[in-house]
């Protein structure tokens, strides 16, 4: 693929690789191994391989645990985002950008633009920020986005996943602190976002603030 990086190895030429599908592979790894971390702290089994194919196996052996946990709804959440994520790299198709304008979430400093895609794509038409991809408008939430109403926008707070990168702990760690101390939450469709304060007084404020 043309501007892929390539591998070498004593000088020699090596294999055109791929940046995004690189990226994609360590965060669908990242992110089995999030959720097996969770199963393996609440049930106390054994931890699997860390790779792809014994992570989705462990997963599914666990499933119907992972069903009923507080946190199966956020669960199905961030594997969907990772789906939409790795199959825009997978299978690219044409789409056109608009520019709609600064993103509504608060103290969010990121741009919205409008995506739409050709017909027949898999992904749906959005709304999405150009700095956090938890921010993103689905075209039955477009009237309350340029409405610019507070309460059917994304509600102040830190998502799963800010929290994950910011204080570098698996997500599944996460919803366990969340659940264990008690994090005040708001729900945004399918994404949720817990109280910066709450958060805070658990994880400490120098990660965030640095």
């Amino acid at each position: 693929m043309d501007g892929g990086d390539r591998v070498t190895a004593g000088g020699r030429p090596g294999i055109p690789l791929n940046g995004p599908a690189v990226d994609a592979r360590a965060d669908i790894r990242g992110t089995l191994a999030s959720w097996a971390d969770l199963i393996v702290e609440g049930r106390t089994v054994r931890l699997p391989l860390r790779t792809v194919p014994a992570l989705a196996a462990f997963l599914r052996r666990h499933l119907a645990w992972l069903a009923v946990h507080p946190a199966a709804e956020d669960a199905a959440a961030e594997v969907d985002a990772l789906v939409r994520r790795c199959m825009k790299i997978a299978r690219p198709r044409l789409e056109r950008r608009i520019p709609v304008g600064p993103c509504i979430v608060q103290s969010c400093p990121g741009r919205l633009t409008a995506v739409v895609r050709e017909p027949g794509s898999t992904l749906p038409p959005a709304v999405e920020c150009d700095t956090d991809r938890a921010h993103i408008w689905p075209p039955e939430r477009w009237r309350a986005l340029y409405r610019g109403r507070a309460c059917d926008g994304v509600p102040p707070g830190l998502s799963a996943r800010e929290i994950s990168s910011a204080w570098r702990i698996p997500a599944g760690t996460v919803y366990w602190l969340a659940n264990e101390h008690q994090w005040r939450r708001k729900r945004d469709g399918r994404q949720v976002f817990y109280a910066q304060e709450d958060v805070l007084r658990t994880l400490g404020r120098d990660r965030l603030t640095g």
